[in-house]
């Protein structure tokens, strides 16, 4: 990975030179970029673009000073575009500063725009090697599992206490307060990062991974696979955790193995198990998972709860829109005029109907839109958005106009512009958006 690199330590220079200082300063902004593009993002597709985003503009003062389009240019194709916008924003918010460099505490990194308690964990435990801890999904899902929590760590209370855990283990293995910078904090927020990332997945590689011994949910598996159950008496304890929700363990033989993926559990009615079915440790894994979203990667997101005990996941409710742009999704991109239609409208007459009153309606410029000719309409466009499925009904309008090319700009609210044909490509369009396109260019 391009942005893992040797820690600098500092202590060895007692007067930090202006080289030491910039290298420090471009390796936290190093961090961060790499950071925010893996927020719901897969490693190997960040690679590319980290590279070519850092070939661009190398510096946190090179990016304060880029072009708007040519960062949002350059981010096509990751989506959450609004991530984009945000390390813009928020680069310009460190050239601001009278230091003009990346802060190393805590405090000050969360005051920058789109910095939040994990990246700025993140940026000043890698960048500077200060005791500082992390926890996304793939570090929650190790820590849970190591204490035999079975809960919904976007809990908030959940979450705060696994935010304890991380900051007590990271204090501790890093000496601090008696040391204050060291490589150790990076490369254990890393570690965690890693293992979840690669071993302790959502149906984790319980056989490889290296603190196997003090995880105390394989340990329960372990004793739950087992054919003969100690005769030694367990105290029931069932009452004396307040964080984890009930297991029911006859639950753990109620999915069949073919309804398991690597990615987690398929949803499916709850079936009995055969008499030929056992309690295995990948449906213990696989059930008791805690529900997160990754910042890592996003092969990682955790597996659907299929006990009757728990709630349905989030990703499982029907989504109401598609926010528009400067906000939402799809923040600060370019799109066609466009407008949602009601249930109700699931004819193609209706729909043209519909299509041609609000093209009507529009106002651009000098241009009379109320005559514009329809051309042709397209088969339907179906886009998948992380949680919702998007259909788009593209229709094409011709306008004859002898207007002049000045008064082809558009004033107001919202934000519209005409472009040229040939211009297209280099547009700042949604995905979705430039299938749209593509199949009008084809008619052009």
């Amino acid at each position: 990975m391009p942005w893992r690199k040797a820690w600098i330590d500092r202590s060895l220079h007692s007067e930090p030179s202006h080289d030491i200082k910039q290298t420090l300063n471009r390796r936290a902004y190093e961090v961060w970029v790499s950071e925010v593009m893996l927020q719901q993002t897969r490693v190997s597709t960040v690679i590319p673009y980290f590279n070519n985003w850092i070939s661009k503009w190398p510096t946190v003062q090179d990016l304060a000073s880029a072009d708007h389009d040519e960062v949002l240019a350059a981010w096509k194709g990751l989506g959450y575009y609004s991530r984009a916008t945000r390390l813009h924003e928020g680069a310009k918010a460190v050239v601001a500063k009278p230091s003009q460099s990346m802060p190393d505490e805590i405090s000050e990194l969360l005051q920058l725009p789109g910095i939040g308690q994990y990246t700025a964990g993140a940026i000043s435990s890698i960048a500077f090697g200060r005791a500082e801890p992390v926890l996304d999904g793939n570090v929650a899902r190790v820590l849970s599992r190591q204490l035999g929590l079975y809960i919904d760590v976007k809990d908030k209370k959940s979450s705060d206490m696994l935010w304890k855990v991380a900051d007590q283990l990271i204090k501790e293995v890093s000496e601090h307060p008696e040391v204050e910078f060291s490589a150790i904090p990076g490369q254990w927020n890393q570690a965690l990062m890693e293992l979840g990332s690669t071993i302790c997945t959502p149906r984790p590689k319980c056989e490889e991974c290296p603190i196997q011994r003090t995880c105390r949910a394989y340990n329960e598996g372990l004793a739950l696979s087992k054919a003969q159950q100690s005769a030694t008496a367990i105290p029931d304890i069932e009452d004396a955790c307040t964080l984890c929700d009930q297991l029911d363990t006859e639950d753990l033989a109620t999915i069949p193995e073919e309804e398991l993926s690597d990615d987690g559990l398929k949803p499916a009615k709850k079936r009995k198990a055969t008499a030929k079915q056992t309690n295995t440790l990948s449906r213990y894994f696989a059930i008791a998972t805690p529900s997160a979203s990754s910042n890592v990667d996003s092969e990682d997101e955790e597996a659907v709860a299929a006990s009757k005990k728990r709630k349905a996941p989030a990703f499982f409710k029907t989504s109401k829109s598609v926010n528009t742009p400067a906000t939402g999704l799809l923040a600060s991109l370019w799109q066609f005029p466009q407008t949602t239609l009601s249930a109700s409208d699931t004819t193609a007459t209706v729909r043209k109907a519909s299509a041609q009153k609000y093209v009507s309606s529009l106002t651009a410029g000098n241009i009379d839109l109320s005559k514009a000719r329809y051309v042709t309409s397209f088969e339907p466009l179906v886009h998948v958005f992380t949680h919702l499925r998007l259909t788009m009904h593209a229709y094409h309008y011709r306008v004859t106009d002898n207007a002049e090319a000045d008064s082809l700009i558009c004033s107001g609210a919202p934000a519209r512009k005409w472009v040229d044909t040939s211009s297209m490509d280099n547009e700042t369009l949604s995905t979705g958006m430039r299938k749209c396109w593509e199949l009008v260019a084809k008619n052009v």
